[in-house]
């Protein structure tokens, strides 16, 4: 007889085993430690992130919940392992991976407090006086400010003499990671009806000299951001957002003033825009080259960021300034 007890033992055990993960996910937050650091959910691409009752995550997945991007957890271990157990102000507990938590409550989402850009086709126009579109003049450099649904992106443009010089910010205030691929950005020339080629920071190593951050002419607003009754016009100065290019605009100065102790690549590195995903509550910024024409007039700079188009219009006639 012993051996039939020791099955019923075996099974008893088994179904002790199984019932612990149940009670672990249903215990109330008010019974967990009170010392559990917050964290709050990054979404890398996806539109959430699954919780699993084993920290392996082996195939295939036991999914607990579907956690929201910003959705604020307490972290009930601090392992150096895959992931981390985290419960929901719900009361379920479960698994995530490391990577998409950010600790502390700071790491929680601000919520915009910028009006939002109106979409056509997946594409944010500036426009002069309309929502989400700003300008503001950053040490005598004129630059565009668009957000679209938290993002902002904030552009200006230089001619060096030897390329075009695009300076370019975006500042995640959304839920999500955002793609940026400084390779799909445009820069159109409407008087010529002509693209002006990107210029890949790799293929410029044998060609750069010492002119890659010179200016000789700033862009200034192009008349293509004008609405047909510009009365917004003497208001479009003031702006509401922060400044998110005047780090970058820093690091140009810094470098430009060292010019004598960089060489070009050097320089051409360390300011360059790169191809990244931007978390939430991240910013980035850098510059990017254009082909340079001759006759520099009216231009659109398009950036694609997430999904989305941010279309800026500038022009280098500088006596459409105000």
């Amino acid at each position: 007889m012993m051996p039939k007890f020791k099955y019923i033992g075996a099974l008893a055990g088994l179904a002790l085993a199984q019932a612990a993960p149940a009670q672990q996910i249903s215990k109330p937050l008010s019974s967990l430690a009170s010392n559990s650091v917050t964290g709050h959910i990054l979404c890398r691409g996806g539109s959430n992130v699954p919780m699993t009752t084993d920290a392996e995550q082996s195939l295939p997945l036991r999914v607990v919940a579907h956690l929201d991007c910003g959705q604020e957890v307490s972290l009930l271990s601090n392992s150096e392992g895959y992931t981390v157990n985290v419960h929901t102000a719900d009361g379920k507990t479960g698994f995530v991976p490391w990577m998409n938590v950010a600790k502390g409550a700071s790491a929680a989402v601000k919520k915009p407090n910028v009006q939002s850009a109106q979409l056509h086709d997946g594409i944010a126009s500036w426009v002069v006086g309309t929502p989400g579109s700003e300008r503001f003049y950053s040490e005598g450099l004129m630059v565009e400010s668009l957000t679209v649904s938290g993002v902002t992106v904030q552009v200006s443009l230089q001619d060096t003499g030897w390329k075009l010089l695009a300076n370019v910010a975006v500042n995640n205030g959304s839920l999500q990671a955002i793609n940026l691929v400084p390779a799909r950005m445009s820069l159109d020339d409407l008087d010529t009806d002509k693209s002006l080629r990107y210029q890949e920071p790799k293929k410029l190593r044998g060609a750069v000299n010492h002119q890659i951050l010179w200016t000789t002419a700033n862009a200034a607003p192009s008349d293509a951001g004008y609405l047909a009754n510009s009365s917004a016009n003497s208001n479009s100065s003031q702006s509401s957002t922060q400044n998110y290019l005047a780090e970058h605009q820093a690091t140009v100065q810094l470098v430009s003033e060292h010019r004598a102790e960089f060489n070009p690549h050097s320089q051409m590195n360390s300011v360059a825009l790169r191809e990244t995903a931007v978390l939430p509550n991240q910013q980035i910024s850098g510059s990017s080259w254009f082909q340079r024409n001759g006759k520099r007039q009216d231009m659109v700079l398009r950036v694609p960021v997430g999904g989305i188009t941010y279309e800026f219009p500038l022009s280098f006639s500088h006596e459409k300034q105000n």
